[in-house]
């Protein structure tokens, strides 16, 4: 595979910028929304906004019989639907940036699962330390909150890092997605993962009220950038250079994240979630760093 141009890292610093600041907006959502309502909300905006986009590149979505529904179909459930629910629940006790550092486990999940499910992407002796030394940070991550027995924060860690979970999954099955544009594949996605947490909030929620102010920008916010045109910039990357690639801009993610989360919300994570987002990041490295020469082959 030749070596990323220019427009990859542009696009993966819009997906740092994008996927980073989703928690701090999910956190300021979820105190007015249940958190499946605020999956299905930002979801729909995010097909507006997919929709809008695909009408400005004057673009058509493939037929309905093309293989592509259905494929986005699972990934849309495992992909977006799912997670967003799972994120913003465990939104409701965690602060972002704990919220944020669970998800940084997602690039150490699908370095495993490449190993395991894709065709010349096993694990190096490099790699599988990398791999070791992120599992120690989410174990640092979750061993205070562990320590005291089941708990609201290591439920809801355990819920966040099984989003991380799932991205990876799809983050690996997308690698194989049937060749379409990407604005359409992300129209697609997102698609189907509105209709399934639609389904989901109906059957677990009564209709929200009218939220206020602040949390109706964040729903919108969250739908138009982390899960709309972030999505199209997956999409692309995930084509154009592979899972891991784009697992580089989910581990720099939790930086952002943390950051907007102490400025703007004033949290203030212990001093173990900082240590533990050092092993987690520093076993990311490992794990999805590429000699040179193999990069430039």
């Amino acid at each position: 595979m030749n070596r990323p141009q220019p427009i990859d890292w542009l696009v993966m610093a819009f997906l740092v910028v994008a996927w980073g600041s989703a928690f701090a907006l999910l956190k300021i959502a979820v105190e007015h929304i249940e958190p499946v309502w605020n999956a299905a909300l930002r979801l729909w905006v995010a097909v507006a906004t997919l929709a809008a986009v695909l009408l400005a590149r004057r673009e058509r979505l493939p037929p309905i019989r093309h293989r592509a529904w259905r494929f986005y179909a699972l990934t849309g459930l495992v992909g977006m639907a799912v997670p967003f629910v799972l994120f913003a629940y465990a939104a409701q006790t965690l602060p972002s940036a704990v919220n944020a550092m669970c998800n940084s486990a997602s690039p150490i999940f699908t370095a495993v699962l490449a190993h395991l499910f894709v065709a010349g992407d096993r694990l190096s002796f490099q790699r599988a330390a990398g791999v070791a030394v992120g599992f120690a940070g989410l174990a640092l991550l979750l061993a205070p909150k562990l320590a005291g027995g089941a708990s609201l924060e290591s439920l809801a860690m355990a819920a966040a890092i099984g989003a991380a979970g799932l991205y990876a999954v799809a983050n690996v099955v997308t690698k194989n997605a049937p060749s379409v544009p990407a604005v359409s594949g992300a129209l697609m996605l997102a698609l189907w993962a509105a209709i399934y947490a639609t389904a989901m909030a109906l059957a677990m929620s009564p209709l929200p009220a009218w939220p206020p102010a602040p949390a109706l920008a964040a729903v919108i916010g969250q739908g138009v950038f982390p899960a709309g045109l972030a999505t199209i910039g997956w999409v692309f990357l995930i084509q154009r250079r592979g899972p891991l690639f784009v697992s580089l801009s989910i581990y720099m993610a939790p930086v952002w994240a943390t950051a907007l989360g102490v400025w703007l919300l004033e949290e203030r994570p212990s001093w173990t979630a900082f240590a533990a987002l050092a092993l987690i990041l520093a076993g990311v490295a490992l794990a999805t760093f590429e000699p040179r020469a193999r990069a430039s082959a």
